[in-house]
């Protein structure tokens, strides 16, 4: 069951209704995050990262785990926050980066964010 919801709907009771979500510490291993939605004036906007989920105790609960992404930090402000991507993304546990962003060139899908290096700059990025 997930705990706050049973708090909230179930204080005091066995589970019923708040049955059914997932509760526990993502394996460690590659993951990919991704993400394809509609922007304004029907256009498409995606974005596409690969990472680890790390071998560490997240201290909390929920399905969770602690997800390390290289070059996140500048992918998150130029990328993600610029670009109003909201919170929530797909989730892949293996290393799905190269199909994707094959697979959304395919579709015709010409934003799409991946981090990147630090040798190169996002757009509007300040390179002092």
């Amino acid at each position: 069951y997930q705990l706050i919801m049973h708090r909230l709907m179930e204080p005091g009771k066995e589970p019923d209704i708040t049955c059914g979500t997932l509760e526990g510490t993502l394996v460690p291993g590659p993951v990919t995050l991704f993400r394809l939605q509609a922007a304004a004036r029907d256009e498409l906007r995606s974005y596409v990262a690969e990472g680890e989920v790390l071998d560490a105790d997240p201290r909390s609960f929920g399905g969770i785990g602690i997800f390390a992404v290289p070059n996140f930090a500048r992918f998150y402000r130029y990328a993600l926050l610029a670009k109003q991507f909201p919170h929530h993304g797909a989730v892949g546990f293996e290393r799905a980066g190269k199909i994707l962003y094959d697979a959304l060139q395919m579709l015709g899908v010409t934003d799409i964010s991946t981090p990147l290096p630090p040798e190169r700059l996002y757009p509007g990025e300040n390179p002092f």
